[in-house]
């Protein structure tokens, strides 16, 4: 479409941006039968703002004719960048919008950034044929699961010899370099914001830090994730604990995991939680599937 327009994300966007989120993603959950996944336009255009505060530089709409018809953003994390939300407006698709934006993005991330990743939704093969034609490849089936709000959730005893409690100020360095370690890049913003406006749940042994479960409410949902620990029993106990508060706090929420990993996957239905969607991860570069014994951050920041 030589009519298109490529530019950053402004101020001035966030409603419009957040109003094209909101119909792209509704519109292909129901096209392909699937459960909505995005709850109202307000909360996309809430969800768009945060993201604009927390990357600003990361966001790209594409114009038609003065409008906004698309959006997409790249978070940058030194050796990784993750895609996401790229959405364009039904009534726009198919005219190569998509494609002029992931070509952005990649561009942002720039020639040196040696990964970049995406999760892709496996009832959309639209997506995934555009993700694959730019280079993206699947390495590895995740899962996204869903737990009611004010559900009742049995929070187990950790393993013996570990003492479970909220993380505090002092636990962020600790936090960043566990955290870095299961997604394979520092990212002390991301840790920040769970401690500032999230929760955060850590596990220790004496002196060393066995495992961690973050937690926040965006876009109308609440997100578990990242967490990651030393073995699954601990790691469905953090996120119990997690799920309890967060859950009765009026949150339904929901959790990124890989499909292969069986005890943790387990361990989530064992908490009540439903599977609500099929995904997958992909990447563009170097880098394989996501370790075990861990809970990817929300889709767009995985």
């Amino acid at each position: 479409m030589d009519d298109v327009v490529i530019r950053a994300l402004a101020e001035r966007d966030v409603e419009r941006a957040g109003d094209v989120d909101f119909v792209a993603f509704q519109d292909a959950t129901l096209r392909h039968g699937a459960a909505p996944t995005v709850t109202t336009p307000a909360d996309c255009r809430s969800y768009v703002r945060h993201l604009l505060a927390f990357d600003p530089l990361g966001g790209v709409v594409a114009e038609v004719g003065g409008e906004v018809v698309g959006l997409g953003w790249v978070h940058l994390r030194g050796p990784v960048a993750t895609v996401g939300p790229l959405a364009v407006d039904p009534a726009h698709q198919g005219r190569g919008v998509g494609r002029r934006l992931l070509e952005r993005c990649l561009e942002l991330a720039g020639p040196r950034t040696p990964q970049v990743r995406l999760v892709q939704e496996s009832f959309n093969v639209g997506s995934l044929g555009l993700y694959l034609k730019r280079g993206f490849r699947v390495v590895s089936p995740l899962l996204e699961f869903e737990l009611a709000a004010r559900s009742a959730v049995a929070v187990p005893a950790p393993p013996a010899g570990l003492v479970v409690r909220a993380a505090v100020a002092a636990d962020r360095a600790r936090l960043v370099d566990r955290d870095a370690r299961a997604f394979g890049a520092p990212r002390p913003q991301s840790i920040d914001l769970y401690l500032e406006r999230g929760r955060a749940l850590v596990a220790e042994r004496g002196t060393a830090l066995a495992g961690y479960a973050l937690g926040i409410g965006l876009r109308g949902h609440g997100y578990l994730g990242s967490a990651s620990a030393e073995d699954a029993r601990l790691l469905v106990a953090l996120l119990a604990g997690l799920a309890s508060s967060l859950s009765a706090g009026g949150l339904r929420l929901r959790a990124l995991a890989p499909a292969t990993d069986r005890r943790l996957v387990d361990g989530l239905l064992g908490l009540g939680f439903r599977v609500a969607k099929a995904c997958q991860y992909m990447v563009r570069g170097g880098g394989t599937a996501p370790p075990p014994n861990y809970v990817l951050m929300n889709g767009d920041m995985m």
